[in-house]
């Protein structure tokens, strides 16, 4: 079977191919299914939003409707499985689960600035501070109220003015230097990277489906998460 994976800032071209036999193509935009009609699996990861228009629920039904196997993670992805998983699409991993999750889905918790040649991530998106923040409550190291404030002042930097100094000064200016260096020790220095993290798991997923044919019909269910 034969599969393609649309990514760009989530996980890099060699990753993709070390972690499954496949083609790569960059993030995916309005056309581009029909363009590649012949593949059995497609995992979408990355799209584009506002410099051209995004891939349509339509588009990915119709390839649903042909017995083809779509997974979607990561960003777009992930956006477009909550959609449509029951129509047969496969969610995969966090963000997925944390849009399944909210009252009210914030398309732009996934947008970030990317540069155009290697794809390399310029800001930082909400999804990464949201997946931050469960893991570091979770281990009782910051409030309710603290992580609710450190939350809303990063939501009201411009998603692409959300660089990595800029949220890192605005954080410890709020929360304090001792409390930012604690949650960041507790994630090895750094903001995870939630959406990398799940794109991994999508592309694995499809290599282990590539030697099984989807039903007729399209309407496969799994539905799976990632914690981290």
């Amino acid at each position: 079977m034969k599969t393609i994976v649309f990514s760009g800032p989530s996980i890099a071209e060699a990753e993709v191919h070390r972690l499954a036999a496949c083609n790569h193509a960059p993030p995916i935009k309005r056309g581009d299914l029909a363009a590649v009609d012949d593949y059995d699996v497609f995992v979408i990861l990355d799209g584009e939003f506002g410099q051209n228009m995004s891939v349509s629920p339509k588009e990915i039904l119709a390839v649903l409707d042909r017995g083809k196997t779509v997974i979607g993670a990561a960003s777009m992805g992930a956006l477009r499985a909550t959609e449509l998983d029951r129509n047969g699409m496969i969610g995969v991993g966090w963000v997925y689960d944390y849009f399944r999750r909210c009252a009210v889905r914030r398309d732009a918790d996934v947008a970030l600035v990317y540069a155009p040649f290697d794809f390399k991530p310029m800001t930082v998106p909400m999804v990464d501070l949201e997946y931050w923040m469960e893991q570091t409550s979770a281990a009782g190291l910051i409030r309710n109220r603290e992580r609710a404030v450190l939350l809303k002042v990063a939501r009201n930097i411009f998603f692409a003015e959300r660089t990595l100094d800029r949220l890192m000064g605005t954080l410890r200016r709020t929360v304090g230097g001792s409390t930012l260096d604690s949650l960041l020790a507790f994630s090895g220095g750094t903001i995870p990277n939630v959406k990398s993290i799940d794109a991994a798991e999508a592309v694995r997923l499809s290599a282990s489906l590539a030697g099984h044919r989807t039903p007729a019909n399209g309407k496969r269910h799994l539905n799976r998460t990632e914690a981290g």
